[in-house]
């Protein structure tokens, strides 16, 4: 698959889909945190891979080797406590100071061990290996995320960071601010009164079999939730590799392409052969849209519905 592609996974959805998706909004981050409390005796965490993880007390040396990851921590005000991060890891800003210890596929072990990490956070996807060799290091790991990741689920992550970094109350003010946006949202896509068909595009280098996302992906509950009919939502497999003419043949009345950020262009989708027929060619509603909010399963994937459905009913957001 193409390196486009693993980059969404790594980062996703995932993918990075869902690398990448900079930065249209801060995550929610409570103004004043709530201060830490050191177990008594250590706790005990079942991770994303159900692993059994055992801290004999609160992570001071963070590495976190994905960028979903990288802003679960930083919303929960422990942006200090990281030693080292992955290539894509990019928000907020002042990470990029960090040093990088893998280039999101491999790894960095000596790097890694050298930094002296309490925990090593890593997404539900990277390689067993990955992990098998950490496990082997003696490096404490804690697996964060789904494979195929929803906004429960990304809600449920920043809880387990939260308890693996004393942080709780902290996650929760977080994920409550998260429910409230998204109740805020859901309210005001209640009012739509079309469902327009919407094509997706994860990666069209080659614009004949563009991928698209299916069922079972976080993309396709963020059209469902943003008031739109994913065109490949009834698909074979989480994600598609879908024929040229089965887009002209869905005429999409939204295109949506979160692969513009790697210089596919939205004015060039109208020159590809046939498509100059389809509706959202023919009413200029082409849309490139911030990858990185809605590839990583983490706090701002509430920015990234917003972004989606102010592109899909564009009428509810009108000033």
């Amino acid at each position: 698959m193409h390196i486009r592609i693993k980059k969404l996974n790594i980062v996703l959805l995932c993918a990075a889909i869902l690398a990448a998706m900079v930065a249209c909004g801060a995550p929610p981050v409570p103004a004043a945190p709530a201060p830490t409390v050191a177990p008594a005796a250590g706790i005990t965490l079942t991770d994303g891979a159900g692993r059994s993880v055992s801290l004999a007390a609160i992570p001071q040396r963070i590495v976190s080797l994905a960028p979903s990851n990288t802003e679960i921590v930083c919303a929960l005000g422990k942006c200090d406590l990281l030693v080292g991060r992955d290539q894509f890891s990019d928000f907020p800003a002042s990470v990029k100071s960090i040093p990088a210890m893998s280039d999101g596929f491999n790894p960095n072990y000596e790097q890694i061990v050298a930094a002296k990490p309490d925990l090593v956070l890593v997404a539900a996807i990277s390689s067993p290996d990955v992990i098998q060799k950490l496990e082997e290091l003696h490096v404490p790991i804690l697996v964060v995320g789904k494979v195929n990741s929803n906004f429960e689920s990304v809600k449920q992550d920043i809880q387990l960071v939260g308890k693996a970094l004393g942080a709780d109350a902290q996650a929760t003010q977080v994920v409550n601010s998260m429910d409230a946006r998204l109740a805020e949202l859901k309210t005001k896509l209640a009012g739509a009164k079309t469902k327009p068909r919407v094509f997706w595009e994860l990666d069209a280098t080659d614009p004949a079999k563009p991928f698209t996302p299916g069922p079972g992906t976080f993309v396709n509950e963020l059209i469902t939730l943003a008031g739109g009919e994913n065109i490949a939502g009834s698909a074979d497999s989480p994600y598609v590799q879908i024929n040229a003419e089965q887009v002209v043949q869905s005429n999409p009345e939204i295109i949506i392409m979160s692969d513009a950020a790697y210089g596919i262009a939205p004015e060039t989708v109208g020159k590809r052969p046939g498509w100059n027929v389809i509706d959202a060619v023919k009413n200029n509603r082409v849309f490139p849209i911030d990858d990185n909010l809605v590839s990583r399963p983490g706090p701002r994937v509430v920015d990234g519905l917003e972004a989606a459905a102010k592109l899909i009913h564009p009428e509810l957001f009108s000033p």
